[in-house]
C-alpha cells in the first residue's frame, strides 16, 4: 500500500505538469495564429494571385476552413458552397437580378479562393 502511496505522489504533479503543458500550447498556437493573421492585414504569406494583388479576403475564410484543416475538408466546403451559389440555380427562378448577380459574384469568389488555395498547398 505504501508503495501505492508514493507512485501517485510522484506521478501525479508529472501528470499536472503535462496536462497543463498541452493546454498552453494549444493556447499559444491559438494566440500565435491570430495575431499572424492580424499582422500581416487579415492574410497569412500567400502567394499573389496571377493577376497581382492580394485576394478580397481570406481563402480560409471565404471556404469557412482554417489553414489546418485537411485537403478533403477543404474539397467539401468548396463543393458545398459552389452548390449553394452556383447562378444556374438561381438563373430559372424568377428572383432579382440583384440576388441573381449577387450570387454570382459570391460563387466567383469561392472559384478564386479555392484556386488560390489549390496554388499555394500545391495539392487538392
Amino acid at each position: 500500500m505504501l508503495i501505492i502511496v508514493r507512485l501517485v505522489r510522484l506521478v501525479l504533479p508529472l501528470v499536472f505538469v503535462l496536462v497543463a503543458f498541452r493546454a498552453f500550447t494549444d493556447l499559444y498556437r491559438r494566440w500565435a495564429a491570430q495575431e499572424g493573421r492580424r499582422a500581416a492585414g487579415g492574410y497569412r504569406s500567400y502567394p499573389p494571385p496571377p493577376g497581382g494583388g492580394r485576394p478580397a479576403r481570406d481563402p480560409y475564410e471565404v471556404l469557412g476552413c482554417s489553414p489546418g484543416d485537411s485537403d478533403e475538408k477543404i474539397r467539401k466546403a468548396y463543393r458545398r458552397l459552389v452548390a449553394k451559389y452556383h447562378p444556374d440555380k438561381f438563373i430559372g427562378l424568377d428572383l432579382d437580378k440583384e440576388f441573381v448577380d449577387l450570387a454570382a459574384k459570391r460563387f466567383q469568389e469561392v472559384q478564386e479562393a479555392y484556386e488560390h488555395i489549390r496554388r499555394y498547398r500545391g495539392s487538392l
